[in-house]
C-alpha cells in the first residue's frame, strides 16, 4: 500500500493553485442542515480546513458542487491521516466519488461535481481511491469487501485522458 502521507503531499500539489470560489458559491442555505454543513466550511480555504472542520460538516454531500469540489482536497487529506477518526466520511466520500450505477447515485449529483478536475487532480484523486481500495481489501481478508472504491477508481483513472 502507498504511503498516505506521499498521496497526501500528491493532492497537495496537485490543488495547489484552486482559488477561493467566493462565500456565494460555497454557501448552501437549502434548509438547516444544509447550511450548518455549509457553515463548518464557508470562509475557510480548503488548506484551512481542519479535522474538526469536517467532522462538523461531515455530511458532505449536502455542500453545493462548487464547495464539494473546492473542498475535496481537504475531506481526502483527513480520510487519509485519519481514517478511524472520520469514522463513516471516508465511506460517504468514496461512494461519492463513485459514478452512478443503475442501482445507485444521481447522474446530475455526480455529473456537477465530477467536472473541472485536471489531469493531475484527477490523478490525486485516483491515487486517494487506489489507497481506500488497498484498505478495504486489508479490512476484508478473506472476504470481499464492497465495490464502490474499485468502481470509482476504474472510473477516475479511465477518464484521466478527459480531464
Amino acid at each position: 500500500m502507498r504511503d498516505a502521507e506521499d498521496i497526501v503531499r500528491q493532492i497537495q500539489a496537485a490543488f495547489a493553485r484552486t482559488e477561493y470560489p467566493g462565500r456565494e458559491a460555497l454557501s448552501n442555505s437549502h434548509c438547516c442542515e444544509c447550511a450548518e454543513v455549509s457553515g463548518a466550511y464557508i470562509d475557510k480555504l480548503w488548506t484551512e480546513i481542519s479535522l474538526e472542520d469536517l467532522l462538523a460538516g461531515r455530511e458532505t454531500a449536502l455542500l453545493t458542487a462548487v464547495a464539494w469540489r473546492y473542498y475535496l482536497p481537504a475531506m481526502m487529506i483527513w480520510c487519509l491521516r485519519e481514517p478511524d477518526a472520520v469514522d463513516v466520511i471516508q465511506e460517504n466520500l468514496v461512494c461519492q466519488l463513485e459514478p452512478p450505477g443503475e442501482d445507485h447515485g444521481v447522474p446530475e449529483w455526480f455529473n456537477e461535481r465530477a467536472s473541472g478536475f485536471s489531469g493531475d487532480q484527477r490523478s490525486a484523486i485516483a491515487a486517494y481511491l487506489d489507497w481506500s481500495r488497498e484498505r478495504d481489501e486489508a479490512r476484508w481478508a478473506g472476504g470481499k469487501p464492497p465495490p464502490h472504491a474499485a468502481r470509482a477508481l476504474a472510473h477516475w483513472t479511465t477518464d484521466l485522458s478527459a480531464g
